[in-house]
Protein backbone atom coordinates (compact mmCIF):
# COMPACT_ATOMS: atom_id res chain seq x y z
CA UNK A 1 0.00 0.00 0.00
CA UNK A 2 2.85 2.22 0.71
CA UNK A 3 4.26 1.79 -2.93
CA UNK A 4 0.84 2.36 -4.08
CA UNK A 5 0.88 5.79 -2.22
CA UNK A 6 3.69 7.08 -3.86
CA UNK A 7 2.83 6.33 -7.53
CA UNK A 8 -0.76 8.39 -6.33
CA UNK A 9 0.94 11.15 -4.90
CA UNK A 10 3.73 11.47 -7.43
CA UNK A 11 1.13 11.25 -10.15
CA UNK A 12 -1.38 13.87 -8.59
CA UNK A 13 1.29 16.53 -7.59
CA UNK A 14 4.29 16.03 -10.24
CA UNK A 15 2.38 14.08 -13.07
CA UNK A 16 2.50 17.58 -15.45
CA UNK A 17 6.09 18.34 -14.36
CA UNK A 18 8.30 18.93 -17.31
CA UNK A 19 11.63 16.60 -16.62
CA UNK A 20 9.66 14.35 -13.61
CA UNK A 21 9.61 10.66 -13.83
CA UNK A 22 9.92 8.10 -11.32
CA UNK A 23 9.42 3.57 -11.65
CA UNK A 24 7.05 1.74 -10.62
CA UNK A 25 9.22 -1.11 -9.26
CA UNK A 26 7.61 -4.42 -9.05
CA UNK A 27 9.81 -5.16 -6.18
CA UNK A 28 12.39 -3.85 -3.82
CA UNK A 29 12.22 -1.13 -1.31
CA UNK A 30 13.00 1.90 -3.40
CA UNK A 31 11.25 3.72 -5.85
CA UNK A 32 13.66 6.15 -8.35
CA UNK A 33 12.51 9.58 -8.77
CA UNK A 34 14.16 11.58 -11.92
CA UNK A 35 14.38 15.44 -11.18
CA UNK A 36 15.24 17.71 -13.48
CA UNK A 37 19.25 17.75 -14.23
CA UNK A 38 21.36 19.82 -11.79
CA UNK A 39 18.28 19.91 -9.41
CA UNK A 40 18.77 16.72 -7.07
CA UNK A 41 20.78 17.93 -4.38
CA UNK A 42 18.95 21.05 -4.02
CA UNK A 43 15.82 18.99 -3.91
CA UNK A 44 17.32 16.89 -1.21
CA UNK A 45 18.57 20.05 0.75
CA UNK A 46 15.16 21.90 0.46
CA UNK A 47 13.31 18.69 1.81
CA UNK A 48 16.00 18.55 4.95
CA UNK A 49 14.90 21.71 6.02
CA UNK A 50 11.39 20.99 5.82
CA UNK A 51 12.04 18.11 7.70
CA UNK A 52 11.78 14.98 5.30
CA UNK A 53 15.20 13.31 5.37
CA UNK A 54 15.94 11.77 1.92
CA UNK A 55 18.27 9.30 0.77
CA UNK A 56 21.50 11.36 -0.46
CA UNK A 57 21.04 12.76 -4.20
CA UNK A 58 22.63 10.37 -6.17
CA UNK A 59 21.95 7.45 -3.73
CA UNK A 60 22.42 4.79 -6.79
CA UNK A 61 25.64 5.25 -8.68
CA UNK A 62 28.97 4.94 -7.67
CA UNK A 63 30.26 6.97 -5.00
CA UNK A 64 26.99 8.50 -4.88
CA UNK A 65 28.34 10.89 -7.88
CA UNK A 66 25.35 11.37 -10.29
CA UNK A 67 26.90 12.85 -13.44
CA UNK A 68 23.02 14.51 -14.18
CA UNK A 69 22.27 14.93 -9.87
CA UNK A 70 19.09 14.32 -11.07
CA UNK A 71 18.45 11.00 -9.40
CA UNK A 72 16.66 10.54 -5.62
CA UNK A 73 15.80 7.16 -4.25
CA UNK A 74 12.94 7.44 -2.50
CA UNK A 75 12.72 4.52 0.66
CA UNK A 76 9.09 4.43 1.19
CA UNK A 77 8.79 1.50 3.61
CA UNK A 78 10.07 2.47 6.92
CA UNK A 79 7.21 5.72 8.04
CA UNK A 80 3.67 5.36 8.81
CA UNK A 81 0.99 5.90 5.93
CA UNK A 82 0.07 9.20 7.15
CA UNK A 83 3.94 10.11 7.88
CA UNK A 84 4.46 8.94 4.10
CA UNK A 85 1.82 10.78 2.73
CA UNK A 86 2.96 14.20 4.41
CA UNK A 87 6.55 13.89 3.09
CA UNK A 88 5.39 13.11 -0.46
CA UNK A 89 4.03 16.23 -0.21
CA UNK A 90 6.90 18.08 0.88
CA UNK A 91 8.84 16.81 -1.33
CA UNK A 92 7.22 17.18 -4.86
CA UNK A 93 7.13 20.51 -3.60
CA UNK A 94 10.72 20.94 -3.23
CA UNK A 95 10.68 19.01 -7.10
CA UNK A 96 9.40 22.68 -8.09
CA UNK A 97 10.96 24.68 -6.13
CA UNK A 98 14.02 23.26 -7.51
CA UNK A 99 13.17 23.26 -11.03
CA UNK A 100 12.02 27.03 -10.42
CA UNK A 101 15.37 28.09 -8.56
CA UNK A 102 17.33 26.27 -11.55
CA UNK A 103 15.02 28.56 -14.24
Amino acid sequence: PKFELVQQVLADRLGGADGVSWTKPAGGYFVSLEVRPRTARRVVELADAAGVKLTPAGAPFPEGKDPLDSNIRIAPSFPAPDELEQALSVLADCVLLAADEAD
